[in-house]
C-alpha cells in the first residue's frame, strides 16, 4: 500500500505525486501488497518546535527487504566504499525539502545548497534547513513515544534536472530522479550495511515503523475538514474583505473594535491570508489563549497555509511564547527557569533596553535577518488587543513599528484586566479605526436573547447588531448537573451530525470545579462522555492544549478562562453561574480600590462578573446550551427574565421546568 496524505494542493504535493510514480515504477506491486506500506504526508506541521512546516515526510516499512540494483559507490557503516552486486531495502524515513528554483536561483558549494529569494539578500541555506528540520522531527517523533529510528533529510530540486546537479555523493535529488536512484543516494548517505557483496539499508527496529505507521498511531492522523471547517475556511479565504482594508497593512496601524460575535478573529485571519496569498508576506497572529492557538492552527493546517520565510505564510504563537523567545534571543533570559513568575521583571528589563539603546536597531535587525523564521514578520495582528498591558505593546512598537501592526479590540471583554490604549502616541494619519457591530458568529434568535441577558445582567452598553441573513437559532437551558449526564451530549452531538456537522464542531465549556486535579486528566463531563465509547480534545489539559484536535470524531472541552475566541455550532456551558461566582470573587479578591461616591467594590464586581458570563454566551452558531445549579443565583434570575419573554426560542429543562418560567 502507498498513500499521500496531508496537503492536497501546491508544489510539495505536485512532487509527492510525482514520487508515488516513481515509487510504483520501481515496484508496481506495492500498490495492491498489504503487508508493505508507504505514506508520504504533504505539509507536515511540528506546532511548538523549532521548524514547524516540513514539505515532505515519507515512511516506509516492508514485510521483506525489497531490492534495487547498485549503481553507485555505497558508503557502509563500517569499512571502505563499494559497489554492490546488489542491495535491499527493509524500511525508510525521509524528510524531503522541495525546492522549485531553476538553475540561476540555486547555488552549489561541495555538499551545500543556496537558494536565492527575493526578501533575503544572502539567500538561503537549504542544506543546513533540512539538517535542522530532521532532528526536530526525530524529536517530535520520540515525544510522541515514536521512538528512536533514523532518518534521512533529502533536498528535492524539482525545477532541476539530475545532470545539473554537482558530482555525488550528496543528498539532493531531481525532478528526474529516479526512485532507484533515490535509494542509491540513500546507500551513500545513510550509512548501510555491507553483507559480503551486498547492501542493506535499515533505518530502526522493525516493531518502531510498525507501530508509526499503524493506523492508530497519532502522527500521521489526517485532517479531515468538517462543512463548518469548510465554510470557516471559505470566509478566511475568500476576497470579500474591501481592498482597503488590506492596503492599510503596513502603512497604518490598524485597530478594528467590537464585540464577542462579529468576527474580529477571523478578519485578522482574511487579512493575514490576503497579504500571504498576494503579497508572499509573513504574518504572525499573536494571542495568550493556548487553547484558540490551537484552533486557528487547525484551520491553518487545513487551508494548507504555511509560516515560510521564502514564501511567506502565517504564524500563530501565545503572547507569552513569542516574547519569551524574544528576550532569549536578545540576551535579557538564559532560560525559562520561573518565566511566568518573573515575566513582568523581564518585560520591563527588555523595554528598558530598547529604550537605552543597549539593544539597538542593528541588533534587532540581525535578529530578524538570523532567526526569519522566528522573528521575520512583515505584520503583527494582535488578537483580543483590549487585555495587553503598555510594556508589551511599546515592545511590539520598537522591534516592528506601529505600522505593521493589526489589533482586535473586544471592547469590554476584559480577561488580564487592564484596558489597553493602542491609540497614544499615533498620529491621526498613522491610526485606521473600524468599528465592527453586526453580529457575524450567532444566528438571530441566540444574538436576540445574547443581548436580552446582557441588559438583565446589568450591561448598559451592549449594542449587537443581529444578523438577519442568518435566521434561527435555539438556547436550551439545563437545571441540574448535567456533567452526570453524557447522554444528553451524544444526543446535542447526534443533532448535529444530523446537519451535517461532527463532534469536532461542537464546544464545552467547564467551570474550574469540573477541572481533573491529576495531570493529563480528563474533566469530569469529558470523561463522562469518554466512558460512552466517545473521543474528546480535552483543552482543560495543560499538554493536550499544545495540539489541536485532529479528528473530527472528538468533542472539544475548554476551561471558561480559556474560551475566548473559540466557537461552536453547539456550544454547551456547565455550571454558568459558577463562572459568575467565580469572577465575581476574584474581582473581589484582588483588592481594587474604588474612589466613586456612585459605585462600590460589589457593583464592579458584579458587573466585571457578568461581562465575563458574556464570553461563552457569544461563543454559539446555532445552539446554545447553559446548565445552572438548582439553586437561587443572579444569572438564574436573568435568565428566567429572558425565558419569559422569549419563551419560542428557549428550552428549560428540569427543576419542574422552571415552573414554565
Amino acid at each position: 500500500m502507498i498513500e499521500i496524505l496531508g496537503v492536497n494542493s501546491g508544489q510539495e504535493y505536485e512532487a509527492a505525486v510525482h514520487l508515488r510514480k516513481q515509487i510504483l515504477k520501481l515496484w508496481p506491486d506495492l500498490a495492491q501488497s498489504k503487508d508493505d506500506i508507504v505514506k508520504i504526508f504533504v505539509g507536515f506541521k511540528m506546532y511548538g518546535y523549532k521548524f514547524q512546516d516540513i514539505d515532505i515526510i515519507v515512511v516506509g516499512s516492508f514485510a521483506t527487504p525489497r531490492s534495487f540494483d547498485a549503481e553507485m559507490k555505497f558508503y557502509p557503516s563500517e569499512g571502505e566504499p563499494f559497489i554492490p552486486k546488489g542491495a535491499s531495502i527493509r524500511n525508510f524515513a525521509l524528510l524531503i525539502e522541495e525546492k522549485s528554483h531553476n538553475a540561476l536561483g540555486v547555488r552549489f558549494e561541495g555538499r551545500t545548497a543556496t537558494v536565492k529569494y527575493r526578501n533575503k539578500k544572502d539567500g538561503e541555506c537549504v542544506t543546513e534547513k533540512a539538517f535542522k528540520q530532521m532532528f526536530e522531527f526525530k524529536k517530535y517523533l520520540r515525544d510522541r513515544n515514536g521512538g528512536n529510528i533514523f532518518v534521512q533529510e533529502l533536498v528535492l530540486f524539482s525545477g532541476l534536472k539530475e545532470a545539473q546537479l554537482p558530482p555525488r555523493p550528496h543528498n539532493f535529488i531531481a525532478s528526474d530522479t529516479s526512485f532507484e536512484r533515490l535509494l542509491n543516494t540513500l546507500g551513500q548517505t545513510s550509512s548501510p550495511v555491507r553483507s559480503g557483496p551486498f547492501a542493506n539499508l535499515n533505518f530502526g527496529a522493525t516493531e518502531v515503523f510498525r507501530k508509526i505507521l499503524d493506523p492508530n498511531f497519532a502522527l500521521f492522523d489526517v485532517l479531515e475538514p468538517t462543512p463548518l471547517d469548510r465554510k470557516r475556511m471559505d470566509l478566511i479565504a475568500k476576497q470579500a474583505l474591501p481592498d482597503d482594508w488590506v492596503e492599510d497593512m503596513g502603512e497604518k496601524q490598524i485597530l478594528l473594535k467590537g464585540r464577542g460575535g462579529v468576527g474580529k478573529t477571523v478578519i485578522l485571519l482574511q487579512m493575514a491570508y490576503r497579504a500571504y496569498q498576494f503579497e508572499e508576506k509573513r504574518s504572525l497572529v499573536l494571542t495568550f489563549n493556548k487553547a484558540l492557538v490551537a484552533d486557528l492552527r487547525r484551520s491553518m493546517a487545513l487551508l494548507g497555509v504555511p509560516r515560510a520565510v521564502e514564501t511567506g505564510g502565517i504564524g500563530i504563537e501565545t503572547a507569552h511564547g513569542f516574547f519569551g523567545r524574544l528576550m532569549m534571543a536578545l540576551g535579557i533570559i538564559e532560560g525559562y527557569a520561573d518565566f511566568l513568575e518573573r515575566y513582568g521583571e523581564h518585560k520591563q528589563a527588555l523595554l528598558a533596553y530598547l529604550d537605552s539603546g543597549a539593544v539597538s536597531r542593528d541588533d534587532i535587525d540581525k535578529l530578524i535577518r538570523d532567526q526569519a523564521d522566528q522573528f521575520g514578520w512583515d505584520n503583527v495582528l494582535v488578537d483580543e488587543g483590549q487585555d495587553w498591558p503598555s510594556d508589551e505593546i511599546a515592545i511590539l512598537r520598537k522591534i516592528y513599528g506601529l505600522e505593521s501592526l493589526v489589533i482586535s479590540d473586544g471592547v469590554d471583554q476584559l480577561v488580564r484586566g487592564t484596558v489597553a490604549d493602542w491609540s497614544t502616541g499615533v498620529g491621526k494619519a498613522l491610526l485606521r479605526k473600524r468599528r465592527l457591530t453586526r453580529c457575524m458568529r450567532m444566528k438571530a434568535n441566540l444574538a436576540a436573547f445574547v443581548s436580552d441577558m446582557a441588559t438583565n445582567l446589568g450591561i448598559d452598553d451592549w449594542v449587537l447588531e443581529p444578523n438577519t441573513d442568518a435566521a434561527g437559532g435555539r438556547i436550551i437551558i439545563v437545571d441540574g448537573d448535567l456533567s452526570s449526564q453524557p447522554e444528553r451530549l451524544k444526543e446535542w452531538c447526534d443533532e448535529a451530525e444530523a446537519l451535517k456537522n461532527a463532534p469536532v464542531d461542537l464546544l464545552a465549556c467547564v467551570p474550574p470545579s469540573l477541572v481533573g486535579t491529576v495531570r493529563d486528566c480528563l474533566c469530569k463531563p469529558a470523561r463522562e462522555f469518554v466512558s460512552l465509547g466517545h473521543r474528546v480534545w480535552d483543552g482543560t489539559s495543560r499538554d493536550v492544549r499544545e495540539h489541536f484536535a485532529t479528528s473530527r470524531d472528538q468533542l472539544r472541552f475548554v476551561q471558561y478562562d480559556s474560551c475566548r475566541g473559540l466557537e461552536g455550532w453547539t456550544v454547551i456551558n456547565y455550571g454558568l453561574d459558577e463562572l459568575w461566582d467565580y469572577k465575581y470573587a476574584q474581582w473581589v479578591n484582588e483588592g481594587h480600590q474604588v474612589d466613586d461616591l456612585y459605585t462600590s467594590v460589589e457593583d464592579l464586581a458584579k458587573l466585571h462578573a457578568s461581562r465575563w458570563v458574556m464570553i461563552p454566551l457569544t461563543r454559539a452558531i446555532d445552539t446554545l446550551v447553559i446548565n445552572i445549579g438548582a439553586q437561587q443565583s443572579f444569572v438564574r434570575d436573568a435568565l428566567l427574565k429572558v425565558a419569559k419573554a422569549r419563551p419560542d426560542i428557549i428550552d428549560w429543562i428540569g427543576f419542574e421546568d422552571a415552573a414554565a418560567f
